[in-house]
């Protein structure tokens, strides 16, 4: 009875010290003053997208398998950067698909388009966008991709209301942002709560259709489609 007792005892001490550490960590997120947009990620550290420990957290073969990307689609990598994700995509969706790869600063572009020059890579069209549009063509794409890239956006519910005008009727609209909990990433400050990424999409005409929080340990992944 005794032994009883103190198991009780010691289950209930863990199970309060668990809520107050909950409640710690909730009250901490709800302390951390949010900065919308963040700063654009500098093209003078590419090194940093390019470090070859990348794919070993980023899973990005996970990530297209998630989406179900396969020869001949038509996809977007939104924000593409140094085009870390625009050759793995390349490869999946083959001669006979198609990439688009947006980003609104130059110098990412011209390093992506010496990057695919030198990989013989000819399914690739780099797009300079702007901060309000990233200027796709309507009705064209199959999956479009923002990977780390919408906590830079400035108006990302007007911005993912022209993605939505670029994709299909049965496209698909991927957002992957760093956790809070994450050791890696941008400022705490800009990092965005899933809950409100859901709730600006929805605005912008989007339902959310999956949810993988598990994939991948820095970052949530969310998978919305368009509804008319």
């Amino acid at each position: 009875m005794i032994l009883q007792r103190m198991k009780n005892m010691r289950t209930a001490v863990i199970f309060i010290a668990a809520l107050s550490l909950c409640a710690s960590v909730y009250a901490s997120r709800e302390d951390i003053q949010r900065e919308r947009p963040g700063k654009l990620f500098s093209p003078s550290k590419i090194p940093l997208l390019e470090d070859s420990g990348r794919d070993a957290w980023q899973k990005p073969d996970e990530i297209l398998n998630a989406l179900g990307i396969k020869k001949g689609q038509t996809v977007a990598d939104i924000g593409a950067g140094s085009g870390y994700l625009t050759v793995k995509l390349s490869e999946r969706v083959g001669e006979g698909g198609a990439v688009f790869a947006e980003d609104i600063q130059q110098e990412m572009l011209d390093y992506m388009n010496k990057r695919l020059t030198e990989k013989g890579i000819k399914n690739v069209t780099l797009v300079l966008g702007a901060m309000d549009d990233p200027k796709l063509p309507s009705n064209s794409l199959d999956v479009a991709i923002l990977l780390s890239t919408y906590h830079e956006i400035a108006q990302p519910i007007d911005f993912i209301k022209k993605i939505k005008r670029a994709l299909k009727p049965q496209g698909r609209l991927a957002i992957l942002e760093f956790s809070d909990e994450s050791p890696i990433g941008p400022p705490i400050q800009v990092r965005l709560p899933e809950e409100l990424v859901i709730h600006e999409a929805q605005k912008a005409g989007f339902t959310l259709s999956q949810r993988h929080t598990f994939l991948m340990p820095y970052q949530y992944f969310l998978i919305f489609s368009p509804y008319p």
